[in-house]
Parts: C-alpha cells; sequence; structure tokens
C-alpha cells in the first residue's frame, strides 16, 4: 500500500521508492521468501541506479542484498557479479583498505571456495588478512575467521603444514578474546582434529578431538549435532587403531543424542540409519552377531522410511566424510 501510494505521489523514480522497495524486500527476506526479495531488491537497485549518485552507499548495500539471495539460491555467477559490482564503488568511495572492502572481499572469496577456484579463493582471502591485520591489528576476531578460512583452503590444497599454522594462530586469537570455551574455539579445535586425522596423526586428532568435545559441551550443552559429529570422530579414530569396545561406546553415545533429536519431532531418520550402520559393522567385527543383526535391521527399516534405499555397508567401515567447519 506505501509502495501503491508512493508511486502515485511521486511517480515511479524517486529515492523514497528505491527505500520502500527495499524494506519490502527485507521483509520478504526474512520472512524466507527469496524470489520475492530478489524481485524487490532488483527494482529497488534499477530505481536508485536512475535517481542517485553511481557510487551512492545505497546502491553497494542493494548489490549486496542481491549477492547474498543469489548465493543463498546457488546462483554464483551471478553473485559474485553483484560482489564486483559492489566492490568497484567501494574501492572508488572508500580506498582500497577499508573493512567495509574486506568485508565484500571476504565473501567473494567465500563463493570462489564453494566453486572450486582455490587458488583464486586463497589470493582473496591473503589480501582481507591483510587489510584487516593494517585495520585492527593481530588479536582480532576478523582476522581470526579470516586465518580460518585460509586454513581451509590449504587443507583443500593439501599443503597442511600451513593449514596447521593458519588454524592454530587463529585458535590462539578465539581463545584469548573469546575465552577457552566458546563455541568458535570448539570449530578450531575440531578443524585441527581433523586435520591431524587425515595425515595419519591418530594421537594428536584423538587430543584435538578430546578437547573440542569437552568445550562444545560446555558451549553447547550435551544433546548439540556437533557434538555427535565429534563423537563419531572419536569412535573413527579408536576404530582406526584397532579398538572396537572404545569405538562402540563412542557411537552408541552419539546414537542416544540422535534418538533424542527424533523423539523431540525432529526428523533425524537418515542420520540415526547411518549410525545403526556403523555400530551393526563394529558389531560385526566383534564377532556379535545378533547384536549387528538387530542394529543393520533397524538401519534398513529407517533408510526405506525415508526413501533412501538401502544404504547399508556391511563388510568394512564406511567412514563419515572427512570435513572442515567453516
Amino acid at each position: 500500500e506505501a509502495l501503491r501510494m508512493g508511486r502515485a505521489a511521486m511517480g515511479n523514480k524517486h529515492p523514497e521508492i528505491a527505500s520502500t522497495l527495499n524494506k519490502i524486500g527485507n521483509l520478504f527476506y526474512e520472512r524466507g521468501n527469496l524470489d520475492e526479495a530478489l524481485k524487490m531488491y532488483q527494482e529497488g537497485l534499477e530505481v536508485e541506479q536512475a535517481v542517485l549518485d553511481k557510487d551512492h552507499p545505497n546502491i553497494v548495500v542493494t548489490l549486496t542484498n542481491i549477492a547474498q539471495i543469489l548465493k543463498h539460491k546457488e546462483d554464483l555467477q551471478a553473485a559474485l557479479k553483484m560482489y564486483h559490482s559492489a566492490l568497484l564503488i567501494q574501492r572508488r568511495t572508500l580506498g582500497s583498505d577499508h573493512p567495509n572492502v574486506a568485508a565484500t572481499l571476504s565473501s567473494i572469496g567465500q563463493i570462489q571456495y564453494t566453486r572450486g577456484d582455490l587458488e583464486m579463493s586463497l589470493d582473496v582471502f591473503q589480501e582481507v588478512l591483510r587489510i584487516r591485520r593494517d585495520a585492527n591489528g593481530d588479536d582480532d576476531l576478523d582476522v581470526a575467521s579470516t586465518l580460518n578460512s585460509i586454513g581451509l583452503i590449504l587443507f583443500k590444497q593439501g599443503v597442511n603444514d600451513l593449514a596447521v599454522q593458519s588454524f592454530s594462530e587463529s585458535l590462539r586469537i578465539r581463545r584469548k578474546l573469546l575465552g577457552p570455551e566458546h563455541r568458535e574455539v570448539g570449530i578450531l579445535l575440531y578443524n585441527l582434529a581433523t586435520l591431524h586425522m587425515e595425515a595419519g596423526d591418530e594421537k594428536e586428532a584423538m587430543d584435538f578431538y578430546h578437547e573440542t568435545l569437552r568445550v562444545e559441551r560446555a558451549a553447547l550443552g550435551h544433546d548439540h549435532e556437533d557434538v555427535v559429529m565429534t563423537l563419531q570422530h572419536i569412535g573413527q579414530v579408536h576404530h582406526q587403531r584397532g579398538d572396537i569396545n572404545s569405538a562402540l561406546e563412542f557411537f552408541e553415545d552419539s546414537l542416544s543424542i540422535e534418538r533424542k533429536h527424533q523423539a523431540n519431532g525432529k526428523d533425524n531418520a537418515v542420520k540415526i540409519a547411518r549410525t545403526l550402520n556403523q555400530i551393526g559393522n563394529l558389531h560385526l567385527q566383534k564377532g556379535k552377531v545378533p547384536e549387528a543383526m538387530r542394529a543393520f535391521t533397524e538401519s534398513m527399516r529407517l533408510f526405506r522410511q525415508s526413501g533412501q534405499g538401502d544404504e547399508m555397508t556391511v563388510t568394512g567401515f564406511d567412514f563419515y566424510a572427512l570435513s572442515l567447519k567453516h
């Protein structure tokens, strides 16, 4: 109604019309209606570009809003184009070393990482790191976040020594600024643990996973999804070491949390089925055939119930894919 009245009073090309379109876009975005939000932002951008100076800060905000929605919709090429348009204006008006430039570059680097353009992503994040260190010094949370992003890229590139350095420096900063039991600290501990596990250093991996578990339980409670993932990784390390009993204990702990989530109304059936499958494999390796068959039977039932087909792996041990946290 406000938009209709505004257009009647001022016409289609007026700064107030652009402002109203963007506010409507914000409402659609908050409600999760990305298509309508995108439509409003694009209309708002068209008006802004017609009536405002070409480097007006409102245009940057709208370009960024459009880019974020396109990223959500996985139209990464179009999102990059919008971020680059915003970046050009920011560099012209704010200079190349402004924190807002670093924020836009960081968004560009994340998209390049998602697309697998690791070299380009690394170059961008190193520029972000330089800007943020120059602006804020070494001990800054944005610097820590950037170091984590660089660590993720280096891990994907197989440069594990440098990845450890990046994660470790990020961990140092977060511990100093957030305290030792913050969720963000847990993410770095988890990444370091997983990196050591990938490198075959089981002792270091186990030490970091146990510290991750302690921090996650302190920060998030004992029944959080992140706790489940860490319990399962600890179970994997025990299995790789040949300690089937300990592996079973940790997978059963994770199963118990997943069942609680299911009881509270969360559709967790596929996750429960996969965990039961792992538990069945462990029982089989211990020679406990009846226990294995019970686990496999329930796993198969849940997979079929979820429309997943039969994903059971009876022989060997089907590891959860190793992945790091962003």
